[in-house]
């Protein structure tokens, strides 16, 4: 028996075809670039991923270069993650991650973008709903919080779920906090050696709802969530590695209690500011100016 990170860096080593691995890849590649806008089919994403080139699907398909380089990336930095699923979660490797995400792209020497380091410009989550997450000058604080979780997170679903909400909520990166928040959580659900989530793009409905309703009604995302690891567990796993991988998995959770507490006392990001006035919608912060954490 072995654990999920160490079989999965073996058959990296080894170059197995087709295997945990190369499926992983291939899934968390195409699912969390495609949320975010990708044009890339899933073909595309294995071609790029077996050959390092990639071929239209017909004479009017339009493919966008950004798509392939941060696809590339995206495999690059899955790969780094595997070398530091020990590590513990801070701001260097949240940085490290968005850095080889963004590597090569038309958003790296953009200096509006602060790519390798946190967001120096205010941001929302969806354009259309305009949703506030945390101001530059406050994501240090909130990402600290995000840190304490992750460092004593167990095989909880509702602490899964909150760490990754706490994350994006606090959208501390310019660009990338999708893929970034969900490498994070994959990642640490490898370390506490339990079965890591990969989410489809075919739920990233419910997978947005979940985190828009998480601090009034937790179960959305809890229960999407744990339904996407059932998933990677019976489709990844269990058939590419049968027997193989030791691993826990706490596919329930006690929802009665925590739902009654979010009902009388929604949860709450206390960084995110409801209201912003016009300094905090054009304020530049100068990098250098945001302290590093504590983590």
């Amino acid at each position: 028996m072995s654990r999920l990170v160490d079989w999965l860096v073996r058959e990296r080593s080894e170059r197995v075809s087709h295997g945990l691995y190369y499926n992983t890849q291939i899934a968390m590649g195409y699912n969390s670039n495609h949320m975010e806008g990708s044009t890339l089919t899933p073909e595309q994403t294995a071609q790029l991923f077996t050959t390092g080139s990639v071929l239209a699907d017909g004479p009017d398909d339009i493919i966008r270069a950004d798509d392939v380089i941060e696809m590339g990336n995206h495999f690059r930095m899955f790969d780094w993650m595997l070398d530091h699923v020990d590590d513990p979660v801070d701001k260097t490797m949240v940085c490290t991650m968005q850095s080889i995400l963004k590597r090569g792209t038309s958003q790296e020497s953009n200096p509006d973008r602060n790519i390798g380091g946190y967001k120096i410009l205010p941001n929302v989550i969806s354009e259309i709903e305009q949703i506030h997450t945390v101001l530059p000058a406050d994501v240090p604080a909130a990402m600290n919080v995000v840190y304490e979780l992750y460092r004593n997170l167990t095989d909880d679903p509702y602490a899964i779920a909150k760490a990754h909400w706490m994350f994006e909520s606090t959208h501390p990166l310019s660009d990338g906090n999708g893929r970034v928040g969900r490498m994070i959580m994959f990642k640490e659900l490898l370390r506490i050696d339990t079965v890591p989530v990969v989410v489809r793009d075919s739920q990233k409905l419910l997978y947005y709802r979940g985190l828009r309703n998480f601090s009034g009604e937790p179960g959305y995302l809890v229960d999407t969530l744990l339904s996407e690891r059932d998933y990677y567990r019976d489709r990844f796993i269990e058939q590419l590695a049968p027997g193989r991988i030791e691993y826990t998995y706490a596919d329930t959770w006690d929802r009665t209690p925590i739902e009654r507490r979010h009902t009388a006392q929604p949860a709450h990001n206390p960084f995110v500011k409801d209201h912003w006035d016009t300094v905090d919608v054009y304020q530049r912060v100068d990098p250098s100016s945001i302290e590093p954490d504590a983590a």
